[in-house]
């Protein structure tokens, strides 16, 4: 059965959130924006006590004002469509203000004043198009393509706006091999995998082989090392610098330029960490180690507990534990922390403060146009008059 209803906010994930009005309970509703009127069909029931379930839009009534019709033909919202780039249907000063709200939202809920937040406008991206320098496709040798959301679905993409030129030229050579026995799944799976990026040949074709992590706007991660390059010459020079999860050495690449004698940098996987080997960037010891290991800072303490400066760019996970993390940090003053996840850095933001530290500095950035993500950078200094014992979590 359908209801009516309008858009009135957006969920933590981007989804539109609608309330039904005979049952008061909210439904969530891909493709859909803020302003929305439409008729809804409930594809999910809130059952098990949920407050919440899924809807689907049949029919728009009325269009939000910040509605607009999306550059891309293959986005979707039916299950059967790329929905890589959601919030194509929005205007873009739009879509920044939403990202903001989920970064308020995030905080907020883990109990941060917003009174006392002093965040500024989102760093818009300068390109809206074209700006992705990576991608990964999904083939079953027949189709090439992005996988539908929610599904195994491999939806065939014959172009994509957001992807740079040389990445745009990839995927075209790329599909010149369909229709492709070698690219067959084995017994029991859906598709392989390629990874390709703007630096990497096309071919040969490499299946189900990962390129070692990298920003995906280059601009805007420019932007970020800028922000870094800063925040380093701002709060002092340290004997020993530590950075966490640091990937292939796109941050340390910066950090080498303060002259740090000491940098240990940390990763987990053992091919970045050749990357950044091969850099041979003044003072940086790399070395590879599970950052999510249950007792890692017990593992890492004797290298890091005199450390003055922390570095750290962890995927959306955010540290997921801080047992031990200020013992084993116990001479650090400064922490850089690049998230790319509003709920974690929002957790890990709580434990900090909670532990005597403070925020300084916190930016947001877009990194990716159309989408709900959002980019968070922030500078964290100990009080030493306020630190508190103990670990929390």
């Amino acid at each position: 059965m359908s209801f009516q209803g309008e858009i009135t906010h957006l969920s933590q994930k981007g989804l539109g959130v609608v309330q039904h009005p005979e049952n008061g309970l909210s439904y969530f509703v891909a493709g859909t924006w803020p302003g929305d009127r439409g008729e809804f069909e409930i594809t999910d029931r809130a059952l098990n006590n949920r407050k919440y379930g899924y809807a689907r839009l049949i029919r728009l009534i009325q269009s939000s004002r910040h509605r607009k019709t999306p550059e891309c033909r293959f986005l979707g919202f039916s299950g059967n469509d790329c929905s890589g780039c959601p919030w194509m249907i929005a205007d873009y000063d739009s879509q920044l203000e939403q990202k903001k709200n989920r970064f308020l939202y995030a905080m907020h809920r883990v109990g941060f004043d917003l009174a006392d937040l002093n965040i500024g406008a989102v760093q818009p991206s300068p390109d809206l198009f074209g700006y992705r320098n990576r991608f990964q496709v999904k083939t079953d040798g027949e189709k090439l393509g992005f996988v539908a959301e929610g599904s195994h679905h491999i939806v065939p993409i014959e172009d994509c706006l957001i992807l740079n030129p040389a990445c745009r030229q990839h995927l075209q050579t790329l599909r010149k091999h369909l229709p492709s026995r070698e690219w067959s799944p084995a017994p029991g799976d859906d598709w392989n995998f390629i990874d390709l990026d703007d630096q990497s040949p096309a071919e040969p074709v490499l299946l189900n082989w990962k390129q070692p992590f990298r920003q995906g706007n280059d601009a805007q991660n420019q932007w970020m090392r800028s922000w870094l390059k800063y925040a380093l010459e701002q709060h002092g020079h340290s004997h020993k610098i530590v950075e966490l999860f640091c990937g292939s050495g796109n941050f340390t690449e910066v950090i080498a330029q303060t002259g740090c004698p000491e940098i240990l940098a940390y990763e987990a996987d053992p091919q970045a960490i050749t990357v950044l080997r091969q850099k041979n960037l003044p003072g940086v010891d790399a070395r590879t180690a599970d950052l999510y290991h249950p007792f890692i800072w017990k593992i890492l303490k004797k290298n890091v507990q005199d450390a003055g400066i922390l570095v750290l760019d962890p995927p959306r996970s955010g540290l997921k534990t801080l047992r031990g993390f200020f013992d084993a940090f116990a001479a650090l003053e400064t922490i850089c922390y690049i998230s790319c996840d509003p709920v974690t850095f929002a957790r890990d933001a709580w434990i900090f403060c909670k532990n005597g530290w403070k925020f300084t500095d916190i930016q947001l950035i877009d990194l990716f146009p159309h989408t709900p993500h959002i980019e968070i950078t922030a500078t964290f200094h100990k009080q030493w008059g306020n630190t508190k014992k103990g670990n929390k979590r």
